[in-house]
């Protein structure tokens, strides 16, 4: 599994973060919400409390300040980091 490769654990993040969407639609996996831009993706957890924030056109990606599991959070940045090479700021 190419997940386990880059030790992400939590394959619902794995298949939200992966799945091809068209401009100004969304995603939703359990309760995280993606919502996609031009060049800005955006997750929510319950579709109301933004938490993630994607830069696709610098390659970078910023949590903010919201409560979700640290575990999933290092998920989330394992995808973007190790997968996707980008940097966190």
């Amino acid at each position: 599994m190419q997940r386990l490769t880059y030790g992400i654990r939590n394959s619902r993040i794995w298949h939200l973060c992966s799945q091809d969407i068209e401009e100004n639609q969304k995603i939703t996996l359990d309760n995280w919400t993606r919502y996609r831009g031009t060049f800005r993706e955006i997750y929510y957890l319950n579709d109301d409390i933004k938490f993630l924030e994607i830069d696709n056109f610098n390659h970078t990606f910023k949590f903010l300040d919201a409560k979700i599991r640290s575990n999933n959070k290092e998920d989330f940045r394992k995808f973007f980091r190790d997968y996707l090479g980008y940097t966190e700021v």
